[in-house]
């Protein structure tokens, strides 16, 4: 198996978990198919570009894989990267960005880290990488409090994330998705990931992040969507949306295949959601804490 199928069975069957390192697995999928085919062939570049393409159907909501695509499209028609200055280019590039998307990870981890509390009751949906840092930083630090994990279903990542807090000493709890508004009154603060992020303020994120939001203001619980800002969509400001990518039916039941049942039962399984500036408190970014509606202006910056 080539280097670039590689990077890409992973993206597909959900090894690599987390918005951020998606992004920098596509990219590095992208940088190896774009070496692996004959750089004479009379079709590379249009090669690449659907290779591109192809990284983008398979995660259509991951706003961190349509950037770094196209960023990289951009860089090999602009290089000739069939000399040994493009292919470094090429190379330091994904290189730089793997880099600093580890160096704003650690940044948002600390910036959050800093906002927890002694005494905090912490409730997270999903798994995203920039949380987990951050909670390690808090303990780290010596402050002590405890996190209750939504169990993330179908995929169950929320369940993930458990076992590696507990695993560095936090005290960690794994609920049904279910039980949120059992759980919430008694959190002090709500956690969640961001897949993609628009310039209204509106973040993308794992199914189920609504609900948890709409919950946590009707118990006036603060929620803080931690995301760097390279997730930022920018096409969003002329209104286009990025499409809501839907998994396999079988993640959520083997669904019935004859008599009654197999003919009028149907299975959806859409994994991903619009969650509106108005349930976000803060967003935690590299660029630092900012309102939702402070977003657009601090990505310039």
């Amino acid at each position: 198996m080539s280097e670039s199928a590689e990077f890409y069975e992973g993206l597909e069957n959900m090894s690599v978990k987390g918005g951020s390192d998606i992004g920098v697995v596509a990219a590095a999928a992208l940088r190896a198919y774009a070496f692996e085919i004959s750089q004479n062939n009379p079709q590379y570049y249009e090669l690449v570009e659907q290779y591109g393409e192809r990284l983008k159907a398979l995660k259509p909501t991951m706003a961190s894989v349509h950037n770094i695509v196209d960023q990289i499209i951009g860089l090999i028609q602009e290089t000739d990267i069939t000399t040994p200055e493009g292919r470094k280019a090429l190379i330091t590039f994904v290189d730089r960005y793997k880099a600093a998307t580890e160096e704003a990870l650690q940044e948002i981890a600390q910036l959050f880290a800093n906002i927890v509390v002694n005494g905090d009751v912490i409730l997270t949906h999903s798994f995203t990488k920039s949380a987990l840092y951050a909670l390690e930083n808090a303990a780290q630090s010596g402050k002590r409090f405890s996190v209750i994990c939504t169990e993330s279903r179908p995929l169950c990542e929320g369940a993930y994330l458990a076992t590696r807090l507990a695993s560095l000493g936090i005290q960690a709890t794994v609920i049904t998705d279910a039980a949120m508004a059992h759980y919430l009154p008694r959190c002090t603060k709500v956690i969640v990931g961001a897949d993609a992020l628009y310039t209204d303020g509106t973040i993308v994120n794992k199914m189920g992040t609504l609900p948890v939001a709409i919950l946590a203001r009707t118990f006036n619980k603060p929620v803080y969507a931690l995301a760097i800002t390279s997730k930022l969509y920018m096409p969003s400001r002329r209104g286009l949306r990025l499409e809501l990518e839907s998994r396999p039916e079988t993640e959520v039941m083997d669904r019935p295949r004859d008599g009654p049942a197999g003919a009028n039962l149907k299975v959806e399984n859409i994994f991903f959601e619009e969650v509106p500036e108005e349930y976000v408190t803060y967003l935690v970014t590299e660029k630092g804490l900012l309102k939702p509606s402070q977003l657009l202006e601090a990505a310039r910056d």
